[in-house]
């Protein structure tokens, strides 16, 4: 900054300093400003991880280890689990709220991401789990404000391998994970995905063996037929009032199914495991059709047990008559 140099008007009386022929420097009091403070920065955008958990003891840790270091906070709504899952999160840092068990158990999200305080919000399953470089993707995306919401894809394991094909590669399984807040609309549908709202800004993620969730899925055929059944009981019980299934449909909807996630989608490209889900994701549409309509006829459980039970009344009777013809 340049100085000023203050002269003396005429008739004045030079001060001793001037008189000495030694000028006095004067600042300019419009200059005489402190050093300039340091640029400030926007703080970095707050990022919460929000997830649902029903008995995932065997899970939790690994999904909230491969969040914790990066995020703002965790939080976990569990479903009244009946083994430690609520006690290994909190311990991790998670903050652990009791929700009742719900039909629909993703949309347990929803009191989750309105207790969160994050600006970006990343549902995860307990199963699931975010790896070192799709992280820095999510950061990146969440500081340069590119996007309202990211499709994120999933890496799907299925009996100790992923599945690339079948309708549940990691293209083909793509949906929004990743939102700013109040960008994004849950559904009240089992295993219907989470919709960006209209005037969102999407941004689609492209698949790396790196940089997508990776999902541990099923361990083996076992635990796929557990869930399946608890999955096809839950859609069954959110179609109970369509309109009654014919036969038919219960027998060629299958088909279709199985057709085009074992041809179309791919499926034989994965072995066996393609051709076993294609097979059973074709029995789940069966079983799930068949449970409507024993929901919509009376033959469900409740309904099979009275029947049989006036079955077992009338031969018992039988007894007790030819007891008193005697």
């Amino acid at each position: 900054m340049a100085n000023l140099i203050q002269k003396p008007t005429s008739g004045e009386k030079p001060s001793d300093e001037m008189a000495m022929g030694e000028p006095k420097e004067l600042i300019d009091p419009r200059c005489a400003m402190t050093a300039p403070a340091p640029e400030r920065h926007a703080p970095p955008p707050r990022i919460a991880v929000v997830m649902n958990t029903l008995n995932e003891a065997g899970n939790i840790a690994n999904a909230i280890k491969s969040v914790k270091s990066w995020v703002s906070e965790v939080i976990v709504m569990d479903m009244e689990s009946d083994d430690d899952t609520p006690v290994i999160a909190e311990t991790l840092g998670a903050k652990v709220f009791q929700v009742p068990r719900v039909v629909n158990f993703n949309f347990s999200w929803v009191p989750g991401v309105e207790r969160a305080t994050g600006d970006w919000i990343l549902v995860l399953d307990a199963d699931e789990l975010i790896p070192l470089e799709l992280s820095k993707r999510l950061l990146r995306l969440a500081q340069t404000d590119e996007a309202d919401a990211c499709e994120i894809p999933r890496l799907n394991y299925f009996s100790g391998e992923p599945l690339k094909h079948a309708g549940w590669g990691p293209i083909q399984d793509r949906y929004v994970r990743f939102f700013k807040r109040a960008s994004v609309r849950f559904s009240d549908r089992l295993h219907v995905p989470n919709q960006a709202l209209p005037n969102a800004r999407i941004m689609r993620l492209d698949y790396a063996p790196d940089a997508c969730i990776v999902h541990f899925c099923y361990k083996d055929s076992t635990q796929f037929v557990t869930k399946l059944n608890r999955y096809t009981t839950t859609g069954a019980f959110e179609r109970r009032n369509t309109k009654r299934s014919r036969d038919k449909s219960i027998v060629l909807a299958p088909m279709v199914t199985f057709l085009n996630r074992y041809l179309r989608k791919g499926g034989y490209l994965s072995g066996w495991r393609g051709f076993y889900y294609s097979f059973m994701m074709a029995a789940y549409r069966m079983t799930q059709a068949a449970k409507i309509r024993e929901s919509q006829t009376g033959c469900d459980s409740s309904g099979s047990t009275e029947y049989y039970q006036r079955i077992a009344d009338k031969i018992i009777s039988q007894y007790q008559a030819d007891g008193k013809a005697r």
